[in-house]
């Protein structure tokens, strides 16, 4: 199985949280979608730092559809936070 890898840089701890209450959400909203079906996420989520020494979050995601769901989640909840 291939792992999909998003990558998030995260300038400040407020950063930090906001990422992990989108997951937390993220992933509230996704059982909830499926009650008929058991909800299988493989998510990782790790700290990793890029080239030039910048934090990151990494989150690892085995279905490409639901990376891709959380990517573009990712995007609304920041801009409506």
């Amino acid at each position: 199985m291939t792992d999909i890898v998003l990558d998030f840089e995260l300038d400040s701890e407020d950063a930090d949280v906001q990422l992990s209450e989108a997951i937390d959400t993220f992933l509230t909203l996704q059982e909830s979608a499926v009650r008929d079906d058991p909800f299988d996420l493989d998510l990782m989520v790790r700290t990793v730092f890029g080239p030039g020494g910048e934090r990151l979050k990494r989150l690892v995601f085995q279905q490409r559809e639901i990376a891709n769901a959380f990517d573009s989640f990712w995007s609304s909840f920041r801009r409506a936070s």
